[in-house]
């Protein structure tokens, strides 16, 4: 055994102290571990709950399948011919259904390209008696045609004449002196410096603008005997100079009066 001795006085006490053992930690209860777990999941612990979710959907989706081969297993062929023939009466009905919507899709469309035409049709033909009632402005091709007449014989009938040769050839369109918008109703009167039409006065020299076709309009003009021939003749003593235009404007608007007598008449009965 090793000497035990006794220090001396002011010798340091050497005796080696005896280690004292680490209490042991109490063990973490199970429920504790659970419930940190499900708060703080580790990556671990994710990946096996995503696997076991999966196991589960793909169970739950392979019984249900089990169940519905079952269900059709289980019917005998009258069964299974029964159903079969309720599909295909549903299959005949849905196919009828689409068709149906089909046809009126088309109907819906061609009744929309129906009336588009005839609001364009409509527009077009009010466009047309708007012209020819000289209610609204009018361009294209045509003539114009300069009268002199040093000595005023040019009258209300010498007017109508040439007016009416120029309708005969086409004149779709007519105005007098940039002014006065000649239509079905214009009438002319007078003689000399009093020439006037539909209560205009119509001064010299006189130019008539045409709309129509510019060959067509002069030819007719210059036929023998027509409005050139008799204002050039002795009677008269004037000159006419014509000019062919690819594009002429006519703006003067007519004033449409209404009507003292005629009224609009009812349709008459269709015949059968």
């Amino acid at each position: 055994m090793p000497d035990q001795r006794t220090p001396g006085p002011g010798e340091p006490d050497e005796t080696p102290t005896p280690k004292r053992s680490r209490p042991a930690e109490p063990e973490e209860a199970p429920l504790r571990r659970l419930g940190r777990a499900m708060i703080k999941p580790g990556k671990a612990q994710v990946i096996a709950a995503v696997m076991l979710f999966l196991i589960g959907l793909g169970a739950v989706m392979q019984i249900r399948a089990n169940s519905a081969d079952e269900t059709y297993r289980n019917l005998n062929r009258e069964q299974l011919f029964i159903l079969l023939d309720g599909l295909g009466q549903k299959s005949k009905q849905y196919e009828a259904e689409i068709a149906d919507l089909e046809q009126k899709r088309k109907d819906l469309a061609s009744g929309a390209d129906r009336s588009k035409n005839a609001r364009e049709q409509l527009e077009q033909n009010l466009e047309k008696a708007s012209i020819l009632a000289g209610t609204i402005p009018a361009q294209g091709p045509g003539i114009r045609m300069t009268i002199e007449d040093p000595q005023n014989k040019v009258d209300g009938d010498v007017m109508l004449s040439a007016v009416e040769e120029l309708r005969d050839a086409g004149a779709e369109v007519i105005e007098i002196n940039n002014s006065i918008r000649v239509v079905a109703s214009t009438w002319f009167g007078g003689a000399g410096d009093q020439l006037v039409a539909d209560g205009q006065p119509i001064t010299r020299p006189i130019t008539i603008s045409v709309i129509g076709d510019p060959h067509s309009l002069e030819e007719a003009s210059r036929f023998r005997g027509g409005i050139v021939s008799e204002i050039t003749g002795p009677q008269i003593g004037g000159t006419v100079e014509i000019s062919q235009l690819s594009r002429l404007v006519i703006s003067s608007l007519h004033r449409a009066e209404p009507n003292q007598y005629a009224r609009p008449a009812s349709s008459p009965p269709t015949p059968r």
